[in-house]
């Protein structure tokens, strides 16, 4: 079968071995598969995430041997071809999306991940394999590039989740990426008061005012602090109705900041921008070493709080909001390539006017 194959740093469209399905597995014909950013930086900084895995104890990566190289992929709805030994009665031609894992005793952790794994092939190819048990069918309403959201879209659900905002506070997302507008839709899905997102792509910015963002701002042309600052201040009765009074600002900022952009300063200046006793949920991955201040959160008293990934739970209940309608990430695909294309996208996707790229193997 055809796949894109990632060796050091180097991305190659070649004819790999096709997946057979062992107990409990399904074979399944890719259908559609989101590039993530994940896998982005993979094919520039592998080393460094295996060597990171390694420091943090999480065995799923490092030792692996990647001289065979890796196909990736792990944001796929796909079409059930096989099914292998008891893993029940799924037939063919049922679509199917799941959390990107494979149950393996013999493998570091437990388990493979698909799509980070050399010995199970991810979703940039014609087939791959899932656990049985995990398959989630893809409702007829769904189409195939929105069910090719799930994942990241569960991703923007456990962030919301985990910042536990309560009705009355507000949000900033840096950074229009699909992560952050998946965490847009998901806080005004909840029905946060205000949601203000910073990015400085002009498409980015109209994209997420189109999906409900209260405030869109460029950070390159404004300054955030007293932009947010004037959104939100609400004046105290006998107050001047506007956000300076005494000769002094009265500071204003959001509850909670998501930063969803994963640069190397963006997290000092979420710091700088949240609100005393505020929350900074870190969804965006910095690939290099960066620095904070401190004394910055100790003096505000913040709550720093790094996010991996989602529950089970969680990706089944993104699947379900694209079935009844309360979730729409269709508005995000802003274009689908085909598998020959792969390797060129990977490069170009640094371009602002693309937001969610999906790879249909299929199309030509």
């Amino acid at each position: 079968m055809r796949a894109m194959v990632l060796r050091g740093k180097e991305l190659t469209i070649e004819e790999v071995a096709k997946p057979a399905p062992g107990p409990g597995q399904v074979l399944a014909r890719v259908l559609a598969c989101g590039i993530c950013g994940s896998d982005l930086h993979a094919a520039r900084f592998m080393e460094e995430m295996m060597e990171t895995a390694k420091a943090s104890r999480r065995n799923a990566w490092y030792g692996r041997d990647l001289s065979a190289g890796i196909v990736m992929g792990h944001e796929f709805v796909a079409e059930v071809v096989e099914a292998g030994p008891g893993a029940g009665e799924w037939a063919p031609g049922t679509r199917v999306t799941s959390m990107p894992v494979l149950v393996s005793p013999e493998s570091p952790g437990g388990f493979l991940a698909i799509g980070y794994s050399p010995e199970t092939p991810g979703a940039y190819s014609e087939f791959v394999v899932m656990a049985a048990p995990l398959l989630l069918r893809v409702p007829d309403n769904v189409s195939d590039r929105v069910a090719a959201t799930t994942e990241p879209c569960a991703v923007g659900l456990h962030a919301v989740r985990e910042a536990r905002m309560g009705a009355s506070e507000s949000a900033l997302i840096m950074g229009a990426g699909p992560i952050g507008l998946m965490t847009l839709l998901w806080l005004k899905h909840d029905k946060a008061r205000y949601v203000a997102v910073s990015d400085p792509s002009a498409e980015r910015r109209a994209l997420a005012k189109q999906l409900g963002a209260d405030d869109v701002f460029n950070p390159r042309e404004v300054d955030l602090a007293e932009a947010l600052s004037e959104a939100l201040f609400i004046p105290a009765p006998g107050r001047p109705e506007d956000s300076s009074y005494g000769g002094g600002l009265v500071v204003a900022a959001p509850d909670v900041v998501f930063e969803c952009v994963g640069i190397e300063g963006t997290l000092q200046q979420a710091m700088e921008l949240v609100q005393m006793q505020g929350r900074v949920i870190v969804v965006g991955v910095c690939m290099k070493e960066d620095k904070i201040m401190p004394l910055m959160g100790i003096n505000k008293q913040l709550t720093l709080q790094f996010v991996l990934g989602y529950t089970a739970g969680e990706y089944a209940e993104a699947l379900a909001a694209f079935a009844s309608g309360s979730i729409d990430t269709a508005p995000l695909v802003t274009r689908t390539v085909g598998l020959a294309e792969l390797p060129a996208t990977f490069s170009a996707l640094a371009d602002p006017n693309d937001c969610k790229v999906v790879v249909v193997p299929g199309q030509v």
